[in-house]
């Protein structure tokens, strides 16, 4: 019997690299019900418009576009979200899907802002409320309440409240989806 350079055969590397591959074999052909329905909630080009309220500011208009394909074998989204807001560009790079084992959505993110971000939420009805998330960005704790609502067919919009040391930041957006396919 051979061996690689671990002196394992390829026996033994059966059940390790086998084991697995058959176990999400039919997970990946019929995924549960909340998979599907949070990968067709997010899947397509999406166009959003909105504004932002920072503390001590006027509201800034807010452009965004969300960009999501279907991903891991339908699995969860990968999105791209491109926003302008107050004549500064922000671009964050998303991974969203659902946990059977947690119950929750998952929505795991990195920014150009510095923000890292991995929410945990709950379908309610048509939206997904998510858990208070604190981070820290620039040395300063803030905490992120975020709600994404589905109020219509092809339509999303976001609520998202931000503690921070000069108060409360809001944003809030809504739009359509303009494909079912990302661009």
């Amino acid at each position: 019997m051979t061996t690689n350079r671990l002196g394992l055969s390829a026996f033994t590397l059966m059940p390790m690299i086998g084991v697995p591959l058959l176990a999400n074999a039919d997970a990946a052909k019929s995924p549960p019900a909340e998979i599907r329905r949070t990968v067709e909630a997010f899947t397509g080009h999406w166009t959003l418009t909105g504004t932002d309220l920072e503390p001590g500011a006027q509201a800034a208009a807010v452009k965004a576009t969300i960009d999501c394909k279907p991903a891991a074998l339908s699995m969860a989204v990968n999105c791209l979200i491109v926003a302008e807001v107050a004549g500064t560009r922000i671009e964050a790079a998303t991974v969203i899907g659902y946990s059977p084992d947690e119950h929750a959505v998952r929505w795991m993110e990195i920014s150009s802002t510095g923000e890292y971000h991995d929410h945990h939420g709950r379908w309610n009805g048509n939206e997904i409320q998510f858990e208070p998330l604190t981070y820290t960005v620039a040395g300063e704790s803030l905490t992120e309440h975020l709600t994404v609502m589905f109020p219509a067919a092809e339509k999303m919009a976001w609520k998202v409240t931000t503690d921070t040391r000069a108060g409360e930041s809001r944003l809030e957006i809504a739009g359509a989806r303009r494909s079912r396919k990302a661009t």
